[in-house]
Parts: structure tokens; C-alpha cells; sequence
């Protein structure tokens, strides 16, 4: 079976294989939840195409975004060999076409492989890297470099393509301002031709200017991929 996510692809091939056995192609629609917090992990989803946005839910009920995943990574392969719960909302953000894995097909073969182990063990590093550089990048950069950094990291995410079907509730949400935050600064860089945005579908149109406008975060969240691509952990 062929795939264009990018952890599946970092596999060795006799690990792909055993997984590939119980995969199966899904798609889901935006707004399916995969997971409520708390749920067991019956299954793992690796993306092909599409946003899955990952939420806390807190007491009051408010979900607030903390991490999307599309084809660099997966949704319940930590979760499935470690606790066995998670502990987030899983909400399709973009309409996904995921692989989707028995969590018992994926257990076992976890357990049989110390390659796929390792391949884990340096995504869940890049996680965490990914994590701390977002965390650094919203008390140090503007809101404007902040957005093109994530409208760079969906279209990655997403597999490339120049349209992103992205609310303003998401970007407020990933960004961490209100929603007419967000419409001014997305006025900002479509009036200065980089992207164009309306009724909730962004079209990237000059990606490299996009890039010069980011933050340096997100050429150091590549340069994080690269390195662990470098050095055998190949995760992403």
C-alpha cells in the first residue's frame, strides 16, 4: 500500500509491511472527532491528506487548540503503547484521508520491532522540540510572523497544496488571539500579496515571500526535522 506520510515513510520497510497488513483508507469529514479526552485508543490514524486538530478541554468546557497533525506525523500511536487513553480532543480540522491501524495490530508490532520503537521514540523527541519552539515563539515574535508560520506548516501538513479550507476559529485558537486579530493581520499579508483569504479558505500565492515574513520558527522547526532525519530518528 502506498503512502505519502511522512512517518510511515521513515519505517524501515519490513516495519511498514507488518503495519501496512491491518491499514485501511478512511476519510472523515471536518468536524468528526476521532477522540473525545479520555477515550481509549482503539485506533491510529497516520494522515495522508487533511488537518486533525488535537484539544484541551477544559473545565468550563472552552477547547483550546494546542498541536495540528497532518502527513508528518500520526493520532494515537503514543497514546496506543503508552497509557492506552488520550488525553486530548481529536477533531478533524481539514477533510482527512487517513491509514488507519487496529491499535492491537500496532501494539504488537511496536512491541516486535526495536526500529519502530526507535522511530517513536524520535518523533515523540521532535514533539516535544516543536512544542518548546512554540511556546518561545509567542512571547517573542508578532502576530503577524506567527501566522505565516503556521499558514507554512499546514500547507506542509497538508500536503502542499496552495489552498487551505482554515477557519478564523482555528488560527485564532493555534495563534492564541481573538478572530479579529487574525482578520487583520490576514488582511495585512493578502494586501501585500502573499496570500488570499476569503469565507474561510486561505490560498497561499507568493510561498517564498511567505517564508521571509515568518518567524525564524519555522526554519528552525525544519532544521529540528532535518536533524532528526539526520541522525537515524527519521520521524517526520
Amino acid at each position: 500500500m502506498q503512502t505519502g506520510n511522512r512517518l510511515l515513510l521513515s519505517l524501515e520497510p519490513s516495519d511498514y509491511d507488518v503495519l501496512s497488513k491491518s491499514m485501511r483508507p478512511m476519510t472523515f469529514k471536518a468536524g468528526t472527532v476521532l477522540y473525545e479526552p479520555e477515550a481509549p485508543i482503539d485506533w491510529v490514524y497516520f494522515p495522508e491528506e487533511g488537518l486533525i486538530s488535537l484539544l484541551s478541554v477544559m473545565l468550563s468546557g472552552v477547547a483550546v487548540e494546542t498541536a495540528v497533525v497532518g502527513r508528518e506525523g500520526g493520532v494515537g500511536f503514543l497514546e496506543a503503547v503508552g497509557a492506552g487513553v488520550i488525553f486530548s480532543r481529536a477533531l478533524v480540522q481539514v477533510d482527512l484521508l487517513a491509514l488507519r491501524v487496529p491499535a492491537e495490530a500496532y501494539i504488537a508490532a511496536y512491541d516486535g520491532s526495536a526500529s519502530l520503537r526507535r522511530k517513536v521514540g524520535s518523533h515523540v523527541e521532535l514533539s516535544l522540540a516543536e512544542a518548546r519552539q512554540t511556546l518561545a515563539c509567542q512571547t517573542h515574535h508578532s502576530h503577524e510572523q506567527r501566522l505565516a508560520w503556521w499558514l507554512l506548516e499546514c500547507q506542509d501538513r497538508t500536503g502542499g497544496g496552495p489552498t487551505l479550507p482554515l477557519k478564523q476559529d482555528f488560527l485564532a485558537s493555534m495563534l492564541g488571539v481573538q478572530r479579529s486579530t487574525v482578520s487583520q493581520v490576514a488582511s495585512v499579508l493578502k494586501a501585500d500579496g502573499l496570500i488570499d483569504y476569503t469565507r474561510g479558505v486561505i490560498q497561499i500565492l507568493d510561498r517564498p515571500r511567505l517564508e521571509k515574513r515568518a518567524c525564524e520558527c519555522y526554519a528552525t522547526t525544519q532544521h529540528f526535522r532535518g536533524m532528526i532525519e539526520t541522525h537515524g530518528g527519521g520521524a517526520t
